[in-house]
């Protein structure tokens, strides 16, 4: 039976976009090529028809994973204030959804250390997507090009960090942990 390209283009987002999650609760090394082609309702032995390694359809999750978490962040900056977006995306990130579900969240906590050991074209996009929710969150800030991306790579380290440590503890310090990332520190004020 002779597939369309529509039908395989289908096909390959389903691939990706089950990976992505699988990925996000998972890990990328607890996370098979089986297990992301069950994800999808399909056999293993169609895997290599969408990619040549799992390093590829690792790539593509992770862009998959950045476009649902950046790209509303950036999309919606263009038509409204910048800073209450970026307030309302700080509120969302530190929520305890965001925390019981890492399937579907940000992918900086949940992948992050497991990142660390992944070939290099893997954390090249993971850098790729770190870079555009940085700049993303720069637009709301004040002072120099330079001064706005550094206070920014610092709200997104401690946005992840109090989003790892709330997965790894549990409540009641996990509440704790989110509480006082909501509270402005002393240069905040």
């Amino acid at each position: 039976m002779r597939v369309t390209q529509h039908e395989m283009d289908a096909n390959h987002n389903r691939i990706v976009e089950g990976a992505s999650r699988l990925m996000r609760e998972r890990g990328v090394r607890s996370t098979s090529v089986a297990d992301a082609m069950n994800e999808a309702g399909m056999t293993h032995g169609g895997f290599y028809r969408h990619f040549k390694t799992k390093d590829d359809l690792v790539v593509e999750a992770l862009r998959t994973a950045f476009d649902g978490f950046a790209k509303p962040l950036e999309l919606r900056q263009q038509t409204e204030s910048p800073q209450a977006v970026v307030d309302e995306y700080k509120a969302l990130y530190l929520s305890p959804e965001h925390v019981a579900n890492p399937g579907r969240g940000c992918p900086m906590p949940a992948l992050g250390s497991d990142l660390a050991r992944e070939a290099e074209p893997v954390k090249a996009e993971f850098t790729a997507g770190l870079r555009r929710v940085i700049a993303a969150l720069s637009a709301a800030g004040k002072g120099s090009a330079e001064e706005r991306q550094a206070c920014a790579l610092r709200e997104i380290a401690m946005l992840v960090g109090a989003v790892l440590l709330a997965r790894a503890c549990g409540d009641p310090m996990a509440s704790e942990v989110l509480q006082a990332c909501h509270q402005p520190g002393p240069t905040q004020r």
